[in-house]
């Protein structure tokens, strides 16, 4: 609701992984603000930050270490990506 009173409009997956990206970039600089830091700081094997769904770590490979969630794309005129993203429930 907060939210929705702030910026008028609805927290979506974009809004949540904006959050998560800038929190981690904030944890990174912290440790180090330079351009090597950062990259330093992500890729520490004890690099944590705290994230939307819980705590945001990074794989060697500088992919974030989490569950991945299939979307079902479908057009929506109404957004301004012009597409709805449907989570697709695993069974």
């Amino acid at each position: 609701r907060k939210s929705k009173a702030l910026w008028n409009a609805e927290v979506n997956w974009r809004t949540a992984m904006a959050y998560d990206g800038t929190q981690a970039l904030i944890e990174a600089l912290k440790r180090n603000p330079t351009r090597a830091g950062v990259q330093e700081a992500l890729s520490a094997s004890d690099f944590v930050a705290p994230g939307v769904s819980g705590s945001i770590r990074f794989l060697r490979s500088g992919d974030r270490n989490g569950s991945v969630q299939l979307v079902k794309i479908r057009p929506n005129p109404n957004t301004s990506s012009g597409y709805d993203f449907l989570p697709i429930p695993s069974n």
